[in-house]
């Protein structure tokens, strides 16, 4: 069995981070980043009256190949032999290996060890196996920040693909800061930098744009006392 797991919320609110540790603990999940779907800096839309391009909205990303690869991806992943082995895993993994997850230097000191090894038991606990090896399911993690958002009529609908998903989020300023804290971005076509205020201009707009049903029904994730008119 697969199971096809998103893993979204706003840039820099920790996906890559909490999805390299989930690999910790489900040794038997291939990662697919929403980033590396980007389209190439040529097609990326351009927010007209600001003159910038929007690398944060639904169209700078090639939608229908992020569904074909994780359909095909949950269907290799359910004809490999369920022999216990990582190795058909690990064959795979470098397909999906994205120049744009930017985690911090210390991923591996994020979460506690003893935090880790007491999920690790819970886990052997309640699927009742010896080891994580032999989970009898393997996951597709699909990590992005437009995973969950509003579609237009018509669009695709990846949102349809998982069984299950996770939403992470952080403070506003937690997020400005994160963002404006990156150096740049290695793309299809060359390096994309954000250029001053891009944060406030484009990508906090955007995330309340395109998640408002979903801000509607958590407004918990703007934080406290931001304005949803940024």
């Amino acid at each position: 069995m697969s199971i096809v797991f998103g893993l979204s919320g706003p840039s820099c609110s920790g996906k890559t981070t909490v999805a390299l540790n989930l690999l910790k603990l489900f040794p038997r999940t291939v990662i697919i980043h929403q980033d590396d779907f980007y389209k190439p800096n040529s097609q990326i839309p351009v927010n007209e009256a600001l003159g910038l391009e929007d690398w944060d909205c639904p169209a700078s990303f090639d939608m229908d190949m992020i569904v074909e690869e994780i359909r095909v991806l949950r269907k290799r992943l359910c004809n490999m032999a369920a022999d216990g082995s990582t190795d058909g895993f690990n064959a795979i993994r470098p397909s999906f290996a994205s120049q744009w997850a930017n985690p911090p230097d210390d991923v591996d000191k994020v979460v506690d060890g003893d935090v880790l090894e007491s999920l690790k038991t819970k886990i052997l606990h309640t699927l009742q196996i010896e080891s994580l090896d032999k989970t009898p399911f393997s996951l597709v993690l699909v990590d992005g920040i437009l995973l969950f958002h509003d579609s237009k009529p018509n669009a695709t609908d990846i949102n349809a693909e998982f069984d299950a998903g996770l939403f992470l989020y952080a403070q506003y300023g937690t997020l400005k800061q994160r963002r404006e804290a990156r150096s740049g971005y290695a793309t299809k076509e060359g390096i994309w930098t954000d250029p001053p205020g891009y944060f406030d201009s484009i990508v906090w707009p955007n995330f309340i744009k395109y998640h408002k049903r979903f801000i509607h029904e958590h407004p918990q994730v703007l934080g406290n006392g931001i304005n949803t008119a940024k």
